[in-house]
């Protein structure tokens, strides 16, 4: 039996890259429902050039549990990624097979940074 392969996703495919203010969070659909062993959530964020003290990309990935689908209320998933002055930061997060709502904020209460995901799958 052949090992997974993994099929990557163009860049942003999920969210494209965009600025991200404080208190504006994006939340977006990944569905990984038909692949063999689910797939990779990246989130890569760049940090403006002034970063405050409190600051990072919270990224929050939620399983879709019903047929509505209706997202869980508690992550299962939930990872900050510190930010740096205009340096870019990035995290690949794995899942299961399914689909999960991904939720990105900027924690940053001052400034703007910018943000993207992207989705590959695992198959």
């Amino acid at each position: 039996m052949a090992g997974p392969t993994i099929t990557y996703g163009t860049a942003g495919n999920l969210s494209a890259s965009a600025s991200l203010a404080n208190a504006s969070p994006v939340t977006v659909t990944a569905d990984f429902s038909t692949t063999k062993f689910g797939g990779l959530i990246t989130a890569k964020g760049t940090g403006g050039g002034t970063v405050a003290a409190t600051n990072g990309l919270r990224v929050q990935i939620f399983e879709l549990g019903d047929t509505v689908p209706t997202a869980d209320t508690i992550a299962t998933t939930d990872y900050t990624i510190p930010m740096t002055t205009s340096t870019v930061a990035q995290r690949g997060f794995r899942v299961p097979t399914g689909k999960y709502s991904v939720k990105i904020t900027n924690l940053d209460t001052s400034n703007t940074i910018t943000a993207q995901l992207t989705s590959s799958d695992i198959g």
